[in-house]
């Protein structure tokens, strides 16, 4: 993990003296555990939940201390400490401290932890498939109180703004916002004779993979795609592309004659075709000229083309091909407050917030990371609408926006779907499984899970 300036990584010995507790299995199953008292919207709690060890420099002694929790490292790491060292020195009040832990999954398990122990940050990022546990679980504070004339709804691209409210109030703020894009070797594509632009349908795809696999290039064997395990993130917007979803609402789609299809066409891809393969580091692979393509979130667009520039060739990009129906999801994460952090405190974060979303600093944490600007200023600032017109690939995620929507309910609200979907992807690669039966265990899964969340979502959400 990334040191930052200001910023630091908890050791596994300040984890243990502060109480954390270790959670077994994954994230996205485990959160949260721990009901707040009384329900989403109503207000701050107090009952002793203390703030994680922070070691201010002495020239910000003195100030509010606001503990910042953070899945980001590397190029988004460095990136959001620049802006942070930015706020610290933009005022005398207070100082904030980025305390960073391993990716989404992570930093979901540390603060399912910190609940247990009673030891929570103010302000965190959370996923787009996170905030939504801790809500219904009622951990996430309403934020509109908080808004000024300034800095409020209007503030931040409406689609991505609508996507954290719930009833009308907002819990979860755009920041870090992607969609996945459509990643490509120019040099490959040249060499193979195909048309500079990515693929207009996954029929196109595949044929184009027929026709790569198997050329020399650089000394290597060419594959078309690598593929990872963990990406269902992109496996729900491919059951989207064939009519499918992984729910209707609470209803369970995902074992649909639909679905099916989507996963059969992954699986003969890798499978009968050859033309992919299930990667440890797809990026990894797709820079060093292993492969000619790879799907990922936009942001990992600035390190992508990074990595394409050091090894000399040129980075294409864009929409993800479509087939009964575009499949694109929206993904990334967003920024909450902790309901159950001391009220001066959450006051303080919610400044923080403010100062993130201000043209000049959305439109850097953007440009830096190749996150969709999140904010209406940052998409209209001189500083983004410069670096589409260097790089049009900057502008691919903006313009594909228009395509995307929200995950589906059982992906948002039911931690077991991710680990369920993730499974089924890793057998359709791996153990070229029938699709209809592994679907079908999944759903199943699902199906009982749902029924233990369904009260409160109706409640609250529905």
């Amino acid at each position: 993990m990334s040191l930052f300036t200001r910023g630091r990584t908890l050791s596994a010995s300040q984890l243990s003296r502060r109480r954390f507790l270790t959670i077994a299995g994954g994230a996205a199953a485990s959160i949260p555990i721990l009901a707040a008292c009384g329900a989403p919207g109503g207000g701050s709690v107090s009952g002793g939940f203390a703030q994680p060890d922070v070691a201010a420099p002495s020239q910000f002694a003195g100030r509010q201390n606001v503990v910042f929790w953070s899945g980001w490292s590397g190029t988004n790491g460095e990136v959001l400490a620049n802006l942070i060292n930015k706020f610290n020195e933009s005022q005398q009040d207070i100082y904030v401290e980025i305390q960073v832990f391993q990716g989404y999954d992570g930093l979901t398990e540390k603060l399912s932890a910190g609940l247990q122990a009673r030891q929570v940050p103010e302000l965190a990022i959370f996923s787009d498939v996170s905030w939504n546990k801790f809500f219904l679980s009622g951990h996430m504070e309403p934020l509109s109180s908080y808004f000024t004339d300034t800095w409020n709804a209007d503030t931040y691209h409406d689609r991505l703004y609508a996507e954290g409210v719930v009833r009308d109030e907002p819990y979860w703020l755009p920041f870090g916002r992607s969609t996945p894009l459509f990643y490509y070797n120019k040099e490959i594509f040249a060499q193979a004779g195909l048309p500079d632009r990515a693929p207009e349908t996954w029929d196109e795809f595949r044929d184009w993979g027929n026709r790569i696999t198997g050329r020399d290039y650089r000394g290597n064997k060419l594959m078309m795609r690598a593929y990872t395990g963990s990406d269902d993130w992109y496996f729900q917007g491919l059951l989207w592309n064939y009519g499918g979803a992984l729910s209707e609402g609470l209803d369970v789609t995902v074992d649909s004659a639909e679905a099916i299809a989507a996963a059969e066409f992954d699986r003969a891809c890798v499978n009968d075709d050859k033309i992919g393969y299930l990667a440890q580091e797809m990026n990894t692979d797709f820079t060093n000229g292993l492969v000619a393509t790879i799907t990922n979130s936009t942001g990992s667009l600035t390190g992508l083309t990074k990595g394409a520039e050091a090894a000399g060739f040129e980075l294409g990009a864009g929409f993800l091909p479509v087939e009964a129906d575009t499949g694109v999801p929206t993904g990334g994460a967003g920024l909450g407050i902790l309901k159950n952090a001391d009220p001066e405190r959450k006051a303080a974060a919610a400044k923080v917030i403010e100062f993130l979303s201000g043209d000049e600093q959305a439109a850097e944490w953007a440009v830096g990371t190749g996150y969709l600007p999140a904010t209406k200023g940052a998409t209209r600032s001189p500083i983004v609408t410069s670096r589409i017109a260097e790089d049009p690939n900057y502008g691919l995620a903006v313009e594909q926006l228009d395509r995307a929507r929200q995950p589906d309910p059982a992906r948002l609200y039911v931690g077991s779907t991710i680990l369920e979907m993730r499974t089924v992807i890793q057998k359709l690669y791996t153990e070229n499984a029938d699709p209809a039966a592994a679907l079908g265990a999944a759903a199943a899964v699902i199906r009982r899970d749902i029924e233990d969340i369904r009260p409160q979502y109706e409640e609250l959400v529905a």
